[in-house]
């Protein structure tokens, strides 16, 4: 009987959240900054890649800020080592709560387009996850932390680089950040 009555709970747990996630955009203006590095192996041969945000999306949608990449001591493969992306060109800017397990979080997905190493015509979508609070927030389950997933496409749409196959997938295919922190500030705008 209780696992029944557990499904039933469930199913209207999920209903619910469903109900109250989605876009946190809608008539606010946001700042959305941060930075921070991922990495995978320890000392100077690790392999990693820092990162700074800083966008302000009005109520209205007009999107203004800039988004960069570092990548450090990565494979040969890519030949990304030591490579800076620069974007402030953004194709779209998407913020909204969802839930992992029962804890919120703000969710966010930016398409830029900019520079790579000063070459134009390059790409990212970056998905990052805010659960409000510095990474070493030891209150969280340590999978709720903030987190990000960089996909990099070359000039034409090639897909070039995907730290999902890079670095471990701790969060739906983001990684947690090791150091540094991410936040996501809004402001109501009240209609005319």
């Amino acid at each position: 009987m209780f696992p029944y009555i557990k499904c039933i709970l469930g199913s209207a747990l999920l209903a619910l959240f469903s109900l109250t996630a989605g876009p946190v955009l809608a008539g606010s203006d946001v700042l959305f900054t941060g930075g921070g590095l991922i990495k995978d192996g320890s000392g100077a041969v690790a392999k990693r890649i820092t990162f700074s945000v800083g966008v302000f999306v009005d109520a209205d949608g007009l999107t203004d800020g800039r988004l960069q990449f570092h990548f450090h001591n990565l494979d040969d493969v890519y030949a990304l080592d030591q490579s800076r992306f620069e974007a402030s060109d953004f194709d779209s800017v998407l913020i909204e709560t969802r839930y992992r397990d029962t804890t919120p979080f703000t969710f966010v997905r930016i398409e830029a387009r900019g520079s790579l190493n000063g070459v134009e015509g390059w790409s990212v979508l970056v998905r990052f996850s805010d659960f409000g609070v510095p990474v070493t927030n030891k209150a969280l389950l340590p999978e709720n932390a903030d987190a990000l997933r960089i996909m990099l496409f070359a000039p034409g749409g090639d897909a070039v680089y995907d730290t999902a196959l890079d670095y471990p997938r701790e969060q739906s295919w983001r990684t947690l950040l090791d150091g540094g922190n991410v936040s996501v500030d809004m402001r109501l705008v009240p209609s005319p």
